[in-house]
């Protein structure tokens, strides 16, 4: 009988580097995505400055082993603070704090005698939500100014404290949640992990990734391309590649073609690396479904149909495509609770009688679900839901994060990103805007700055973290510990960071904050004017979505090697998919080809230049994005938009 591996220690030096490191990141975030303009690093599903962190760290840590080896982090250790940094960015990303902060300074500043802002919403507000104090917003707005004065830090202090314990309680919730599920998606599933292959690949023992030629291939490959661009920024007569998105939508002659609305293509190069890192069937499914969903509002177009996909936060119409996809993302986290219903029994009993560590961690689990579910009920009827409202929201909210969990877990797409189409888009189509309480609407408005888009979701990189601790058989509970700690860091440090760079350069010159937080005032707004009814039509598509992905989970239980994924299905309805259909078509077809001429063994000898992808466009994509935030000089960002 072999004796047991030593558990693998998460030293306290480990955490305090990524407690030195996470401000530094939320700080470098919300500058690149809104201030400085300099990248998008939290809008896909693995972030770029956490893996350029990473690197970072890799090289320092290099020098330690051969200079003073005992100081140096052993590799659980540098995979924990990867996975801490990025998980706390998750809380400062675009669609979390970059749109929740702005909404509590925007109704006041905003609201004038024309649109009686003041009278129909702002007086019914709660106290300590939002910000009121007219010269601190004034200086917001504007800019020019500093956070750290005595009239600016009281005017934010009490919204910022409320709504960070909440955003820490939202975090323990998603914690507790991994840990119960764990065992059920890493040990029984056996959950591929595919996005955690990179910061495996990157930290593995005897770095044998950078001895490969394949990976410098693509490293050296994806680099050459954003220098290039990146210098033509600054000189002109430096030719540009064009790879970012390209309507084709102005190409579309027909009337029928022209309403299925903006189609881009686009050429990143780490998402072609991501794209290669997937299953074939879910890679294909992804391109296909988009299509599929782009052919019916062509075919809706032709029969008159205006073919809104609903993706801005307006009520969708025929053919419904963005309620296919919620529906698909409700069928997806239900069934994977139900598979997972004897698991959650068991881990229920042991908790009560626990035995083991795992058991007592559980056990630790649910009380922080419970105490997590309670300070939400608490803060969403202060807020001015009802109770049932409050109780229904959470079971939708957590079960769209823990199905995106899964998701990521299971097939890891470049982007999950569910637009408008959260707890807020499900339970207004289902009862209307009359049925319900005028509080209830307020409170959708201020709920709104989480639940406008899900592609920061901190919850995959907990389990993602934990699946990495099994790997190197690290404790759990260190790790649980960890991430306990780093919630309220995560949440009052993405606070700071906006107001830091929104008094320094001003909110109204963001990219996109200032936008975002006028819109969940601007639909609440509407809804007096015009407000939305029972959507008989968008709840009958929900349910089209959830049989049709039930419908594919059958078929590929029943025939073995069915291309057609519900992940993909999920997924490609959409808006971030518009950005990517493109590069997973071409990282399908190469991997394809390399496992139909070449086996697995080619695959393996390709898999380098896939990471080499993404790494050589981080890394440069990251440079240029730290240049910018540094010198204020606009530079080349290689994701998204130009």
């Amino acid at each position: 009988m072999t004796a047991p591996r030593a558990t693998t220690p998460i030293r306290t030096r480990a955490l305090l580097l990524a407690g030195v490191l996470i401000p530094v990141n939320l700080f470098w975030v919300v500058a690149a995505e809104e201030f400085r303009k300099t990248g998008d690093p939290t809008t896909t599903s693995i972030f770029s400055n956490a893996v350029f962190s990473l690197l970072l760290l890799e090289f320092l840590n290099s020098l330690l082993q051969r200079w003073w080896p005992r100081a140096a982090l052993h590799r659980l250790e540098r995979l924990t603070v990867y996975s801490l940094v990025a998980a706390a960015c998750g809380i400062a990303s675009r669609d979390f704090i970059q749109v929740a902060l702005p909404l509590w300074a925007h109704p006041l500043q905003h609201a004038t005698p024309e649109n009686a802002w003041q009278a129909k919403f702002i007086g019914e507000v709660p106290g300590g939500l939002i910000v009121t104090d007219p010269v601190a917003l004034k200086n917001y707005f504007q800019g020019h100014s500093t956070l750290y004065t005595k009239r600016h830090l009281l005017a934010w202090a009490l919204p910022v404290l409320n709504w960070s314990l909440f955003f820490s309680s939202i975090w323990l919730v998603m914690l507790a949640l991994c840990v119960l599920l764990r065992q059920q998606w890493t040990e029984r599933e056996r959950l591929s992990f595919p996005i955690l292959q990179v910061p495996l690949e990157i930290t593995a023992s005897g770095h044998d990734l950078w001895r490969q030629r394949a990976f410098w291939a693509g490293f050296w490959l994806a680099a050459a391309i954003d220098l290039l661009n990146g210098l033509n920024k600054f000189v002109p007569q430096v030719p540009l590649l064009k790879l970012k998105l390209t309507n084709l939508q102005p190409f579309f002659t027909t009337p029928a073609l022209q309403k299925m609305g903006y189609t881009p293509i686009s050429f990143f190069p780490f998402a072609i690396g991501l794209a290669f890192l997937l299953p074939t069937d879910l890679s294909f499914s992804c391109w296909f479904f988009y299509l599929f969903f782009k052919a019916q509002l062509a075919v809706g177009g032709w029969l008159g149909y205006e073919g809104s996909m609903g993706f801005e936060g307006k009520q969708g119409s025929m053919p419904f495509v963005a309620e296919q996809g919620i529906g698909a993302y409700l069928a997806l986290g239900l069934f994977g609770l139900y598979m997972a219903r004897d698991h959650l029994r068991g881990v229920l009993a042991r908790a009560r009688r626990p035995l083991q560590r795992d058991d007592r961690l559980a056990r630790w689990a649910l009380l922080a679900l419970g105490v997590g579910l309670l300070h939400w009920v608490y803060f969403s009827v202060y807020c001015g839901f009802t109770w049932t409202v409050a109780v229904a929201y959470f079971g939708l909210y957590f079960l769209v994060t823990t199905t995106i969990t899964k998701i990521r877990a299971e097939l890891g797409p470049p982007v999950h990103d569910l637009h408008f189409g959260g707890p807020d888009r499900m339970l207004l189509t289902w009862l209307g805007v009359q049925g319900l309480r005028p509080a209830d609407r307020i409170g959708f408005a201020l709920f709104f700055g989480f639940n406008r888009a899900y592609r920061g979701v901190p919850q995959p990189m907990m389990l993602e973290a934990m699946r990495a601790v099994e790997l190197e058989n690290g404790s759990q509970t260190r790790l649980a510990w960890a991430f306990l700690l780093a919630g309220p860091l995560a949440a009052f440090g993405s606070c700071w960071a906006m107001l830091h760079w929104a008094y320094h350069d001003g909110m109204q010159f963001a990219r996109e904050s200032y936008r975002f937080g006028g819109q969940a005032w601007l639909r609440l707004d509407s809804w007096f004017a015009q407000p939305w009814p029972v959507a008989g039509g968008a709840t009958a598509a929900m349910g089209v979505g959830a049989v049709g992905c039930l419908l594919l989970m059958g078929l590929r239980l029943r025939f073995l090697g069915f291309p057609f994924h519900p992940i993909g299905y999920a997924i490609s309805a959409n808006w971030a998919m518009n950005c990517v259909w493109m590069p997973i078509l071409i990282g399908w077809a190469a991997k394809s080809l390399c496992l139909k001429y070449g086996g697995s063994r080619l695959y393996r000898q390709v898999l380098p230049a896939a990471i080499g992808l993404i790494l050589g466009e981080f890394v440069v994509g990251s440079l240029w994005s730290l240049y910018g935030v540094a010198t204020k000089v606009p530079v080349y960002s290689f994701w998204l938009f130009d």
